[in-house]
């Protein structure tokens, strides 16, 4: 069956106001905003407009109405090519909205209000689309989870990538059914019940999927598979940081994008890592928010400078399949 798209993501969209300051201060103070811009965000939507900007071909499906912010969402995934096409019409439904405030070194700090976003239940998401798309991706960082929508794809036979935060129970679930289970450490530590990244990540594994990875920001990320059970690290590429906000949710869309096309969990982390590296790097400063996502000339531009030659040959040869 030939697959419409690579990627159809569910989960938190939000509309994000950041607020560059040079650095956090004090409590009971007053410092000056050096810039404002106003952005799309979410994981499992920022994780499409990255797979998006990538040249893939995803989808994002949510609870929206006409209000103000669901339209920006709308109209800020539409530019980085993602079909809106199957939103489910709800009135008063729309993103989360979000107040960033990014420091000097790049680091961010999020305060949400969570008001207007309501999870999209499985019913809504007619199983030809479900079927129509390589692969699903869910997120989760509160209740309720969208474990429902998980089932229908493993019933429909459609892989499921779990980008997963929020310390629940249900998280937990939603984890046992992915078949890529991708989480910052925090979480899997906590999850796990484990000292650290590579024992965390070793312990999820124990669950049969086709890769666990564990990721940790600068420090790269711990990944497991059946072919390779043993935990492996791989480390992040060393960059000039300006903005880490959505590094994570890039590396989701670029991961979820290169499995979808076949590629080797090795290469889709290498991948998924040089495309965050880049949003992190924000061309120098120059770009914020979706501005930063890359696109896969840029992506492969990199790769080819900061692998060694045979090693970036070979990759670049295996990412034709992306475009």
């Amino acid at each position: 069956m030939e697959k419409q798209y690579d990627i159809l993501s569910a989960g938190i969209s939000a509309v994000d106001d950041l607020k560059y300051i040079a650095e956090y201060p004090p409590i009971d103070c007053k410092i000056p905003v050096n810039g404002s811009t106003r952005q799309g965000g979410g994981p499992a939507c920022t994780a499409s407009a990255a797979a998006g900007t990538l040249g893939g071909r995803a989808a994002y499906v949510a609870r929206f109405g006409q209000e103000e912010l669901a339209r920006y969402i709308v109209w800020a995934l539409e530019q980085h090519g993602v079909d809106t096409s199957h939103m489910v019409n709800h009135p008063g439904g729309g993103p989360y909205h979000s107040i960033i405030m990014v420091d000097g070194q790049g680091h961010r700090n999020v305060f949400y209000d969570p008001a207007l976003f309501q999870r999209v239940e499985a019913e809504e998401v007619a199983d030809a689309l479900v079927a129509s798309a390589r692969l699903v991706l869910v997120d989760h960082i509160t209740e309720p989870s969208l474990i429902p929508l998980a089932e229908k794809a493993r019933r429909l036979g459609v892989p499921v990538l779990g980008d997963i935060e929020g310390p629940t129970e249900t998280a937990k679930q939603l984890a046992e059914l992915t078949d890529y289970l991708v989480v910052p450490k925090a979480w899997a530590v906590w999850a796990s019940d484990a000292a650290d990244g590579p024992e965390a990540c070793a312990r999820l594994a124990r669950t049969p999927r086709l890769a666990t990875v564990v990721t940790n920001g600068a420090e790269g990320c711990w990944y497991s598979t059946p072919e390779h059970p043993e935990v492996r690290h791989y480390p992040a590429f060393k960059v000039q940081t300006f903005d880490t906000n959505g590094c994570g949710d890039t590396f989701h869309g670029a991961f979820a994008l290169a499995v979808a096309r076949g590629l080797a969990v090795e290469d889709a982390i290498a991948f998924g890592s040089a495309a965050a590296a880049l949003k992190a790097m924000a061309a120098g400063g120059k770009r914020r928010g979706w501005d930063a996502l890359p696109t896969l000339a840029a992506v492969r531009e990199f790769l080819g400078e900061r692998l060694p030659a045979e090693e970036a040959a070979g990759l670049l040869k295996r990412l034709e399949v992306i475009g």
